[in-house]
């Protein structure tokens, strides 16, 4: 079983929000809106550095977002279904990885912070991966992580580049509060797409 993190293991928009337009100004740009905010969440550091800081490298992106996100760790809220649900998922046998485009430092960082780390068993994140979703390649990086075919894996996610990154890999999808057909409003229905499966 494969997760996004942002939005479906933990909620962190509005921690990201504050980290987005700290960064803007610090490299002497306009803060955006919640709306125009809302419309790129997620979609990974270059591109956010093509959209509004092509001047900048994605290390300097990714060496900013880690310090502004240091102060606003507080602010990220942890799924109340995740830790029990990745702990029944190990209990009968699935492996579970971390399909992220948030930077691996980073992501260890909120992972640590939230307890979450020691219940997953492999991370992958775009900058490892060389690109971010909705490119494929950080999922299919996560499914050799824990060693275990696309073709035997679900991968779930909360967004448009989610499920693009899906599509491409391929790997069955499943839309956490998000789309419409394979879409799951809670994280315990995962543990049912497993008894059905298996």
């Amino acid at each position: 079983m494969l997760f996004d993190m942002d939005g479906v293991l933990v909620f962190s928009e509005d921690a990201w929000f504050s980290v987005y337009n700290a960064t803007l100004t610090h490299f002497g740009h306009a803060a955006i809106s919640r709306e125009d905010f809302d419309a790129i969440y997620g979609n990974g550091t270059e591109a956010d550095r093509a959209m509004y800081m092509p001047e900048r490298t994605g290390r300097e992106i990714d060496a900013a977002y880690a310090r502004f996100f240091a102060d606003r760790l507080d602010a990220i809220r942890v799924n109340p279904e995740a830790a029990s649900v990745l702990g029944a998922l190990r209990a009968v046998g699935v492996r579970t990885a971390l399909a992220t485009n948030t930077n691996r430092p980073l992501a260890d960082r909120i992972l640590s912070f939230t307890g979450l780390a020691p219940l997953l068993d492999a991370v992958a994140s775009a900058n490892e991966a060389g690109a971010g979703k909705p490119d494929p390649a950080v999922v299919r990086l996560a499914s050799a992580r824990v060693r275990v075919p696309l073709a035997e894996c679900f991968f779930v996610g909360d967004s448009k580049y989610d499920a693009e990154a899906a599509r491409q890999a391929p790997v069955a999808f499943r839309g956490y509060r998000f789309g419409v057909g394979q879409r799951i409003e809670s994280l315990e229905e995962l543990l049912a797409i497993r008894i059905d499966s298996g």
